[in-house]
């Protein structure tokens, strides 16, 4: 009986001694820095940068604002980054890099020395295809860009509207 006994303790140690070794083994982990195409950052970028704005919206409707009230108060403390001489043309151009910067596609299809209209035909697909993503609609995405930038806008006295529509966002700037 008492090697019947040994026996299933030696089986039960050598299987929970592999059972450790097994563990140890998967439970080191080693992490390298990745190395992402230029491509890979930008999308990572775009995706960052909307996850902010719509975060930024999400907190502030928990407190209790709308995206307009929050787009405004955004819009009020980016005056203080522009120069005081800022005019239409670099409204337009700070937009177009903006915009280029955070999503996939930009068109100017409109322009005059008065007038700019761009569309973007997308700006994220998770606020696109949901009725809300993390607390956020793609009306309040929109409320908030247009608040922030009429803010901006109308400081510089740049004429300012942002409509969603079947072009996707049609953006445009006046003298």
């Amino acid at each position: 009986m008492i090697n019947q006994y040994l026996t299933i303790m030696k089986k039960v140690f050598l299987f929970s001694t592999l059972l450790f070794i097994v563990c140890a083994i998967n439970a080191q982990t080693e992490f390298s820095v990745p190395t992402p195409t230029m491509g890979q950052k930008l999308n990572m970028t775009k995706m960052v940068m909307n996850n902010y704005i719509i975060n930024f919206i999400s907190v502030a409707k928990s407190d209790g604002m709308t995206a307009e009230e929050i787009g405004k108060k955004s819009g009020e403390v980016f005056i203080s980054a522009w120069p005081e001489n800022t005019g239409f043309e670099q409204i337009v151009n700070f937009a177009l890099d903006y915009w280029t910067s955070s999503q996939d596609s930009v068109k100017i299809v409109e322009q005059s020395k008065e007038k700019v209209v761009i569309t973007v035909p997308h700006i994220d697909a998770r606020l696109e295809n949901r009725d809300d993503f993390m607390g956020v609609s793609l009306e309040e995405f929109i409320a908030y860009m247009k608040a922030t930038n009429i803010v901006v806008c109308n400081h510089f006295d740049v004429g300012y509207d942002i409509t969603w529509g079947d072009e996707g966002l049609k953006i445009e700037y006046t003298q």
